[in-house]
């Protein structure tokens, strides 16, 4: 078993075995990164792997509205349509090929994973 195998099990087991608070994380992080590796693969002109992974970013912001609870109030359809809008944004960047509105994307996700981290914080500080 090679290594990327084994951070490939590796990882599915992270998965398998979080809470949803911290699926949450992994999603915020993993758009994160496909951001940043997809502005990298834009600049170099491969199209082929910007689109890949600006889609991929694509579908975990759907992950991300799909996991909000949109009966509890306001809040969560307020972050509704944040990530509808970043959503809207990252075709926009694909199509366009665009590092600006990528950036514009991270600029509005970095935010929310660091305030989901400082919930995660805050909440597991109550339960202690």
């Amino acid at each position: 078993m090679g290594q990327a195998d084994v951070l490939k099990k590796y990882r599915e087991m992270e998965i398998k075995t979080s809470s949803p608070a911290k699926l949450i994380l992994i999603l915020y992080n993993e758009a994160i990164k496909c951001l940043n590796r997809a502005k990298e693969k834009v600049k170099v002109k491969n199209v082929e792997e910007s689109n890949d992974l600006l889609i991929r970013a694509q579908k975990i912001i759907r992950e991300l509205m799909c996991s909000l609870n949109l009966k509890i109030g306001e809040m969560a359809t307020r972050w509704y349509s944040l990530y509808e809008y970043i959503y809207y944004r990252l075709i926009q960047a694909n199509l366009q090929k665009d590092i600006q509105v990528i950036d514009e994307a991270l600029d509005l996700l970095k935010p929310l994973r660091d305030a989901w981290i400082k919930a995660m914080e805050e909440v597991n500080e109550n339960r202690n």
